[in-house]
C-alpha cells in the first residue's frame, strides 16, 4: 500500500533526517520573514495616532504581497529540490532551495506560479458551481420535506429513513469532492518537481509531463491517494489515544492527569503530522521519478523501434 513512501525512504536512507530539519528550516525563515512584515505594520500603530497609519499598512502589507510571490513563493518551490537530491541520492546544503534565484531559472518559476494559480482558480469556481448543484440536488428531498411539515404534515418513518439517507449521502459526497483537490495539489506538486529536474524547458511542457507522469506512466495515483490519506491519519490516531484515557483519567482519577496528557498528545500529534507531511512530499517525489523513469525508457524503445 505505501510503495512510493517506501520507494523514498528507501532512496534516501541517510539523508531524510538532514531533509526533514533543512524543510524545518526553511518554513521557520518563512513564518519569520512574515512575522516580521507583521511587526513593521502594526508596532508604529502603538506610538503614532494618525489617520496616516493607515496608509501605511496598507503600503507594507503592498510589500509583504510583493515579497510572497516574489520571495517567498520561489524558496517554498526550491525546498523541492531537498526531496528530489534525496530521492536521487545527491549531495545537497541549504543553499540548494536558492537555486530558483539564479539565472534563467527565476523567471520560469514566477511564470510557472502565475499559471497555476490561474488554472486553480478557474479550476476551483467551475468546480465550486458544480458541487453547489450536486448538493442542491441530493438535498432537494429535504426541501420537499421542509415544505410538507411547514403545512402540518406529521413526520412519518420513512421521511425519517430518507432524512438519515440525505445526511449519509451529503457526507459522501462531501468526502468524495476532496478526491479531485487531492489529484490537483499532486498534479501541481508534479509539475514543480517537472521545473526541479528539467527548469529550462517550456513552461507548457512542464504542464504536459506533469499530466503523463500522473496519468500516463502507468504508476497508480490511486495507490497514492489512498496512500497518503490514510498516512494523514496516522497522525489523528495517535492523538486520539492520548485524548481518550486523558478525559478518562480527569474525570476518575485525577484532574492533572487531562492537562498532562493532553499537552503531550498535542505535541507527539505535531510530530507525527510533520512526519507525516514530510513522507507525502516524498512520496509524491518518487511517484514523479518512477513515472518519469518509465516514460523515458517507453520514448527511447519508441525511438530505437
Amino acid at each position: 500500500m505505501f510503495d512510493y513512501q517506501a520507494a523514498y525512504k528507501r532512496n534516501g536512507t541517510g539523508s531524510h533526517m538532514k531533509t526533514f530539519w533543512l524543510t524545518v528550516l526553511a518554513i521557520i525563515l518563512m513564518y519569520a520573514a512574515g512575522l516580521l512584515f507583521l511587526l513593521v505594520m502594526l508596532l508604529p500603530a502603538s506610538f503614532i495616532d494618525s489617520g496616516i497609519i493607515i496608509l501605511w499598512i496598507f503600503a507594507v502589507g503592498f510589500l509583504f504581497l510583493l515579497a510572497g510571490i516574489f520571495l517567498l513563493y520561489p524558496f517554498s518551490v526550491g525546498v523541492l529540490h531537498y526531496y528530489a537530491c534525496t530521492y536521487l541520492g545527491r549531495e545537497f546544503g541549504f543553499r540548494e532551495a536558492f537555486k530558483v534565484f539564479t539565472n534563467g531559472r527565476y523567471s520560469k518559476v514566477i511564470k510557472l506560479g502565475l499559471l497555476v494559480l490561474v488554472a486553480y482558480v478557474v479550476v476551483s469556481f467551475a468546480f465550486g458551481l458544480i458541487m453547489q448543484f450536486i448538493l442542491t440536488a441530493v438535498n432537494m428531498p429535504l426541501i420537499m420535506l421542509a415544505e410538507a411539515w411547514a403545512q402540518g404534515s406529521v413526520p412519518s418513518g420513512g421521511q425519517v429513513g430518507v432524512i438519515i439517507g440525505v445526511v449519509l449521502l451529503n457526507f459522501l459526497v462531501v468526502m468524495i469532492s476532496y478526491i479531485p483537490y487531492m489529484l490537483i495539489a499532486i498534479y501541481v506538486i508534479l509539475a514543480y518537481m517537472v521545473y526541479i529536474d528539467q527548469p529550462f524547458i517550456p513552461t507548457t511542457d512542464k504542464f504536459r509531463i506533469a499530466w503523463d507522469v500522473m496519468f500516463h506512466s502507468g504508476e497508480r495515483i490511486w495507490k497514492l491517494i489512498f496512500s497518503n490519506f490514510l498516512l494523514l491519519l496516522m497522525p489523528l490516531a495517535v492523538h486520539l489515544v492520548f485524548i481518550v484515557p486523558a478525559i478518562l483519567l480527569g474525570i476518575f482519577v485525577d484532574g492533572l492527569a487531562f492537562p498532562i496528557l493532553m499537552v503531550a498528545g498535542v505535541l507527539i500529534a505535531v510530530v507525527a503530522y510533520a512526519a507525516a507531511i514530510y513522507f507525502m512530499v516524498g512520496s509524491i517525489t518518487a511517484y514523479y521519478f518512477k513515472g518519469r523513469g518509465t516514460l523515458d525508457r517507453r520514448h527511447w524503445q519508441e525511438v530505437q523501434g
